[in-house]
């Protein structure tokens, strides 16, 4: 199937897909800063919004959230535009404003940070699951539609780990931080990174016309 966008909306995958690449960049850039600067933080007894309460490590965690997830929205909005089945693509985007609610409202609003971190948990590995069993495009696709899914099964069992710790870092770290390295693979497709013919995603530039971004069922 070939999908025929303008020069904007190519130009608009193009940029998510930048999003995308940045994603891990700035979530383990921030996360990283903030443990450096909290040296009682333990990833067997604390949760990562701990990191977000005061002093230093807080401004670069709850910065770096909400960074994240403006990032992380732009990405999705990308994804909505060349996905066939949208329903994960505008799952992601709900979890990406999630995200940036957890920087928003720090552990200490609890209330708030209760809502927007279980929905943030609950959203992303249900938009990768639903991603990762209805992406049917080229060999590329498919095959991060595979990672996709296997992704959402891990952050579903990592809820066992919370039987295991005090803390709920290690589950949270396992929910999320493979799906933000397959942001960053995806996004790289789309920002024109991945240019392999195997892949079944082209860009084609014309003089005079609208840019042409195909998919081809292999």
């Amino acid at each position: 199937m070939i999908r025929t966008l303008n020069l904007t909306q190519s130009r608009i995958i193009r940029i998510a897909g930048i999003c995308g690449i940045l994603i891990p960049i700035v979530v383990f850039t921030c996360i990283g800063l903030a443990i450096t600067q909290s040296p009682w933080f333990r990833w067997t007894q604390h949760a990562l919004s701990n990191l977000g309460v005061e002093g230093i490590s807080a401004a670069f965690f709850n910065s770096g959230m909400i960074l994240s997830g403006i990032l992380a929205f732009i990405f999705s909005l990308g994804l909505i535009k060349i996905l066939s089945n949208k329903i994960g693509a505008y799952l992601l985007c709900l979890s990406s404003l999630a995200l940036f609610g957890v920087g928003l409202f720090p552990v200490t609003v609890y209330i708030p940070h209760f809502i927007v971190s279980a929905a943030f948990f609950v959203l992303l590995p249900l938009s990768f699951l639903i991603i990762g069993l209805t992406i049917k495009q080229g060999r590329f696709e498919r095959n991060m539609g595979v990672l996709a899914a296997l992704f959402a099964m891990i952050a579903i069992a990592s809820t066992i780990s919370l039987m295991l710790f005090e803390g709920i870092a290690i589950p949270e770290s396992l929910s999320c931080f493979p799906a933000f390295i397959w942001c960053m693979v995806y996004g790289g497709k789309m920002a024109g990174v991945w240019k392999s013919s195997e892949t079944g995603y082209k860009i084609i530039k014309r003089v005079n016309t609208p840019a042409i971004i195909g998919w081809w069922n292999r």
